[in-house]
C-alpha cells in the first residue's frame, strides 16, 4: 500500500508539472489592463459594486484557481489526498499486525 501511495504521489506531481508546462506554452496573451484597456480593473470595480468585498475576493480566487498554476496545484493536491488514503490504509494494516 505504501508503494502504491508513493507511486500515486509521484505520478500526480509529474502529471501536474507536465499539465502546467503544456498549458503555459499553449496559453495566449494574458488578459490584463495593458491588453484590455482597463477591462480587468473595471470588472473588479463592478464586482465590488454588485457583490461587495466578498464578491471581489471570490472573483480573485476564481481567477487564481482557473490559471494554469492553480489547476496544476489542484491536481497535485488531489494526488496528495489520494496518496494519503493509501498511506493511511498501510498504517492501519501495520497497527493490526
Amino acid at each position: 500500500m505504501r508503494l502504491t501511495g508513493w507511486l500515486v504521489l509521484a505520478g500526480g506531481f509529474i502529471f501536474a508539472v507536465a499539465f502546467y508546462l503544456v498549458k503555459v506554452r499553449a496559453a495566449g496573451p494574458a488578459l490584463d489592463d495593458t491588453t484590455a484597456f482597463g477591462y480587468t480593473r473595471a470588472m473588479h470595480h463592478e464586482m465590488g459594486v454588485m457583490m461587495g468585498q466578498f464578491g471581489q475576493i471570490l472573483t480573485e480566487w476564481e481567477e487564481m484557481l482557473t490559471s494554469p498554476l492553480g489547476e496544476a496545484l489542484m491536481i497535485a493536491a488531489g494526488a496528495a489526498l489520494l496518496a494519503a488514503y493509501f498511506f493511511r490504509v498501510a498504517w492501519v494494516l501495520d497497527q493490526e499486525e
